[in-house]
């Protein structure tokens, strides 16, 4: 019997033995995930191991299912894609495609990343989440550890939709009323376990960018109940206080983001890409003053719409 409490680095899974167990990768609360060999299609695959209360009933087993191959239709450079899901020996599975390279949390280690990179890897991320949001599918778990810049290319991937929720399912594994993500990083409406939609994310994705760009967290706390508090009521620090590199136009960018009431925000992911590009271009350096003033001003009724 396959049992997730032990390592099973070395073990073979899945039916015909389809998979070997290579190396652990993570472990949390939703489940398990090693680097695995497929040999069915001769690759490397994420295989992740989903926990879950229920996991051996029935119906809980279909809703999976179901709810699953809609994420696997997910067909973006930028989104980490499903190759297979299943059930073996009562345990429920998603094999992905496996991303070498490093996560940005290991990149923020060092501190705050060049601007024109910190929003070419956002607009990336943001194209990516805007091809989810179309199909219905919010991450809710945006944070630097699920966002992977591939080695050797440089590709930006978003990682782990495994809490992700489909709008389109009639009935969800999550219950209403149940708070599902990271503190610090989850829309206030995701706090307080209201229904959320593609808005949740573009919180998340204004607190990576802030995190970015700043070095630091838009939202601390001592504790995890002092976090949720803040951020559900209190604002972050100014950005270009902590970065006199952000420009004004950025700033405001990050504050749409991280407005508090989500028809507060940006309407879309793909708005967040148009915005950022406007940013990226508009003021290049050594621009005149003047020409940068009114540029400055043009973006910020652009920003404000």
């Amino acid at each position: 019997m396959f049992d997730l409490s032990e390592d099973q680095v070395g073990k073979t899974f899945g039916g015909s033995v389809r998979y070997h167990l290579e190396e652990k990768l993570g472990e949390g609360g939703m489940g398990v995930v090693y680097r695995a060999r497929d040999f069915l299609h001769g690759r490397q695959v994420a295989l992740k191991f989903l926990r879950h209360e229920g996991a051996l009933d029935p119906e809980v087993q279909q809703r999976f299912m179901n709810e699953a191959r809609r994420f696997g239709k997910l067909r973006h450079p930028n989104l980490v894609r499903i190759h297979a899901l299943g059930r073996e020996e009562g345990i429920l599975y998603i094999a992905s495609e496996f991303v070498p390279g490093r996560n940005l949390a290991w990149f923020l280690q060092s501190g705050p990343l060049e601007i024109d990179r910190a929003l070419s890897i956002v607009a990336d991320v943001a194209s990516g989440l805007a091809e989810a949001h179309r199909h219905g599918v919010v991450h809710r778990d945006l944070k630097p550890e699920n966002v992977m810049i591939r080695e050797p290319d440089g590709v930006v991937k978003v990682l782990d939709f495994g809490i992700a929720k489909d709008l389109n399912a009639t009935i969800v594994l999550t219950r209403p009323g149940t708070y599902m993500g990271t503190p610090g990083y989850s829309a206030p409406e995701q706090v307080r376990g209201d229904a959320v939609d593609g808005r949740a994310d573009l919180f998340s994705l204004g607190a990576l960018l802030y995190e970015l760009i700043t070095g630091e967290r838009a939202f601390q706390g001592r504790g995890t109940t002092e976090l949720l508090a803040r951020t559900q009521k209190q604002e972050p620090a100014p950005a270009h206080r902590l970065n006199r590199e952000v420009s004004e136009p950025l700033a405001q960018l990050v504050g749409r983001m991280l407005q508090k009431n989500p028809r507060r925000r940006l309407a879309s992911a793909q708005e967040v890409v148009e915005v950022i590009g406007r940013v990226r271009s508009g003021l290049p350096a050594g621009l005149p003053e003047s020409e940068a003033a009114g540029l400055r001003g043009l973006l910020q009724r652009l920003l404000r719409r």
